[in-house]
């Protein structure tokens, strides 16, 4: 069923290359334009880094710190809190490149790995913050909302999943003392292992965004619109939010414009924030390399992660809205009975969540 739906895409994807090579030749050099401004100043400094404090051993020190947190909320040892503070300071797809050098060096359990790599990844605070918040919404405080429902929604996964068995209490012999090297040398490695990544991360960009604009261009999410058009939410934030799943930059900043409540429209936005979309999706998976675990396992967490988020943000949006609506004018009077529309299409993504779950 994977296989037959991957063949479809794909073939789609060359159909629409030949079909419409303007227009997609266009959305691939933003998007690369996309990664080569934004994405890769951003995150090469972020992987670099955490390669070498990898390589220095930070991440035993700090999981002797940590352990006390990490058994009781995620029953898991100290050593994976690494990768959790990787993935919600430096983004996507930090914690799991961090889980898969941890694994590879055989400094955590594949088990552990596996557990990790269900609430390892986030959006980055500078992306929320800068992008998300201020930038397409207007609205510092707003932003600050937004990362605050992402981080607590991604602690909140991790408990969930805290009664998967591992095998912590049996690391001591597991994992081998590290080799101490020059500086110059790891130094090189953590460089080389940072650009490689941020260059496969480009590549899934460009071909989701290409992916994207081509399901545009050949009318589907038009389609979708009119399908769901008895639900009460616009046409433009439903085409967004559909597109979001895909990629979710150019997903958010539609919802941003849409001509719905602001309450709706940040909501959609922190779902996507949380989920990542298929690009994210796709840069997880490809940065795991060795490690085995299922992506319908993956993809069943995400949802998780993007419903506990949603929630969150839903508790607090209160304490930022009068400084948001100050700074962003709301549109439309659609909220009132789109929420209870919203409310149940996350209950079914939940319900998604465990079926997918069942898939592993």
């Amino acid at each position: 069923m994977i296989t037959r739906l991957l063949t479809i895409c794909v073939c789609f994807f060359i159909f629409a290359l030949l079909r419409y090579p303007a227009a997609l030749t266009e959305a691939a050099a933003r998007a690369f334009s996309l990664w080569f401004s934004s994405v890769l100043p951003s995150l090469f400094p972020f992987l670099a880094a955490i390669g070498i404090l990898l390589r220095m051993g930070t991440a035993e020190k700090l999981g002797r710190l940590c352990a006390p947190l990490t058994k009781p909320l995620f029953s898991l040892s100290g050593i994976c809190a690494f990768p959790l503070a990787a993935g919600l300071l430096s983004g996507y797809p930090a914690g799991a490149n961090t889980v898969a050098q941890l694994y590879e060096q055989r400094r955590i359990s594949l088990s552990e790995a596996r557990k990790v790599l269900l609430f390892c990844n986030a959006p980055g605070p500078l992306f929320v913050l800068g992008t998300a918040g201020t930038t397409f919404f207007g609205s510092p405080a707003l932003g600050y909302t937004m990362l605050l429902a992402v981080f607590v929604g991604t602690i909140l996964t991790g408990i969930s999943y805290r009664s998967i068995p591992t095998d912590y209490n049996n690391q001591t012999p597991f994992f081998p003392a590290q080799k101490k090297e020059p500086f110059f040398l790891l130094f090189s490695s953590a460089v080389k292992d940072a650009l490689l990544t941020s260059a496969q991360i480009g590549g899934f960009l460009v071909c989701f965004c290409v992916l994207q604009e081509g399901l545009a261009q050949a009318g589907f999410f038009a389609l979708l619109s009119n399908a769901l058009s008895f639900l009460p939410i616009s046409p433009e934030f439903l085409q967004a939010f559909s597109g979001g799943l895909l990629e979710m930059t150019k997903g958010i900043h539609g919802v941003s414009l849409s001509p719905d409540s602001l309450r709706l429209r940040a909501s959609a936005a922190v779902f996507l924030l949380s989920f990542g979309g298929f690009s994210i999706f796709g840069q997880i998976l490809g940065v795991l390399r060795n490690v085995p675990i299922s992506p319908f396992a993956l993809l069943s967490a995400k949802i998780r992660q993007a419903f506990f988020s949603v929630l969150i943000f839903q508790c607090f949006y209160s304490i930022a809205e009068t400084q948001a609506q100050k700074a962003v004018p709301v549109f439309s009077t659609h909220t009132a009975t789109a929420f209870p529309t919203l409310y149940g299409l996350l209950s079914i993504l939940l319900l998604c969540s465990l079926l997918l779950e069942r898939q592993k």
